[in-house]
């Protein structure tokens, strides 16, 4: 195997660490962690994966990060031994956080963010601009959940760690909807009724027609 990189890191168990490094690796530009290796990628003596294993670890990562992120998790042989690889694309709404502390992934090794730069990671991936702001005379009744649902389904398609369980979800996370069911601009624009055609640039789809 080759050595750690920015993409790559070894972990002798599943632990913390491994848990802030997916956050890193989604605060970048995503990555891989093998576990069960020492930090050279050779197997370690002991390391086991139970039957429940995988799932479990895939949930302790969800439920200790913010935005949940879900890593692809899956088992390789190296030298006639079983290990666990936990693999993560770039998370398109940063920063995400565990414990709450930000990483970013840096060479081979994570770096915690200072206040600035998560306040600067947050504005660069909002965009805030006019889009953000209420739009004083439309509600939810003026937009397509048809649309949003849509939207949802090319994002999973295109990125499977991402899930979101309803549009109102979907519309909160992305900050499409505010306080007291009020709309953005951008949420208007993306999801009216009207036949409009969008660029979900956020997510990395290419521009769709939606009816």
């Amino acid at each position: 195997m080759t050595k750690e990189t920015q993409h790559v890191e070894y972990k002798s168990s599943f632990n913390e660490d491994v848990i802030e490094t997916l956050v890193a690796f989604a605060n970048t530009r995503g990555g891989k962690v093998y576990v069960g290796v020492d930090d050279k990628g050779k197997p370690v003596k002991n390391f086991t994966i139970g039957k429940e294993s995988l799932q479990n670890w895939a949930n302790e990562v969800k439920n200790k990060t913010q935005s949940q992120i879900i890593p692809d998790v899956y088992t390789e042989i190296i030298d006639n031994q079983e290990i666990a690889v936990f693999e993560i694309q770039e998370y398109p709404i940063k920063p995400v956080s565990t414990r709450g502390r930000y990483y970013r992934r840096i060479a081979n090794s994570n770096h915690l963010l200072s206040l600035d730069e998560i306040a600067n990671e947050h504005l660069k991936t909002k965009n805030t601009s006019w889009d953000y702001y209420p739009r004083p005379d439309k509600s939810l009744q003026d937009i397509s959940i048809d649309k949003v649902e849509k939207i949802i389904a090319l994002i999973e398609q295109r990125n499977p760690n991402l899930h979101f369980d309803s549009p109102m979800e979907f519309l909160l996370k992305n900050e499409l909807l505010l306080e007291d069911n009020k709309i953005t601009n951008g949420c208007y624009l993306l999801f009216s009724y009207e036949t409009i055609c969008i660029q979900p640039f956020k997510w990395g789809i290419s521009k769709t027609k939606l009816r």
